[in-house]
């Protein structure tokens, strides 16, 4: 697999092409399963686990499907921006005083789910209140909208997180690539983000243990060269070998807002487990 341009981009990509099926009540439907025109006889998909969903494209899944996505992706959305307008309204600790905490999931609050903001007791809203929840909610599952028709060309998925730390949705870029079994390169470790990056404080690379496949971890921080500011970026990829193919799956989350660093560490463990890369033909 050859170096892609940006960091995240594996140089194989899959192009997604079915709509999924609907999903349990309350959440939104979930883009299908991926055929791969560089990966033949392979297919992948994403699995969302509790407080993610996936995101679809325009290109990828049709007008349709993406306009009933949004209807019930917004009601998702609102319901995870509610718990915290709640939370704000009652004077209730923020959450990230302890951003490494586990908290409940607001849909399933019999399992923890890591950075997922404790539901606060619901009051009643003003009229203001809910004219500025829904504008907030219509605004974020727009940029994920974009975000995602903006990856679709490149034949990635997006997914977000719902509920971390009281923030609106988080996104993740999703991507699998392959290369020859016969030619090893390091085209995961720069799709993650290992390469380049601040000599001063270079990517830290951990290898994670998987049951699956060999896995890496990109953490890097990156400072903007006249603002100052600072990009944090958590690369978590997964490397299978097979005989005839070598598959990589690449998940990067990218911020300025670092305080959801700790959060995102553990969500992205929870998120690569999701994505399935299925051999479908021999």
């Amino acid at each position: 697999m050859t170096t892609p341009s940006t960091a995240g981009t594996p140089s194989t990509p899959v192009t997604p092409t079915t709509p999924g099926t609907p999903t349990a009540p309350g959440t939104p439907t979930t883009p299908g399963t991926v055929p791969a025109p560089g990966l033949p006889g392979w297919t992948w998909r994403v699995e969302p686990p509790d407080n993610w969903i996936v995101v679809p494209a325009l290109a990828t899944e049709g007008a349709e499907d993406v306009a009933a996505w949004e209807r019930e992706a917004l009601g998702a959305v609102r319901a995870s921006l509610r718990t915290q307008y709640d939370a704000d309204a009652l004077g209730l600790p923020a959450e990230d005083d302890e951003p490494t905490a586990p908290a409940k999931s607001v849909e399933h609050p019999e399992h923890p789910a890591p950075g997922v903001v404790e539901p606060a007791e619901p009051i009643e809203l003003d009229d203001a209140g809910r004219a500025a929840l829904d504008r907030a909610a219509a605004e974020s599952v727009a940029n994920l909208r974009a975000f995602a028709d903006g990856m679709a060309a490149d034949g990635h998925r997006v997914v977000a997180a719902l509920g971390v730390l009281g923030r609106g949705p988080v996104p993740v870029l999703v991507a699998v690539g392959a290369s020859d079994p016969a030619d090893p390169d390091d085209g995961l470790l720069a799709a993650l983000g290992a390469t380049g990056g601040n000599p001063v404080s270079p990517p830290t690379v951990e290898y994670p243990d998987l049951p699956d496949g060999d896995g890496v971890r990109v953490t890097r921080l990156d400072v903007g060269g006249f603002s100052g500011g600072g990009w944090l970026s958590i690369g978590l990829g997964r490397r299978t070998e097979h005989d005839d193919v070598v598959v990589d799956t690449v998940l990067v989350w990218r911020s300025q807002d670092l305080m959801l660093g700790a959060a995102m560490l553990e969500l992205l463990d929870e998120l690569l487990p999701a994505v399935h890369v299925v051999r479908t033909a021999a």
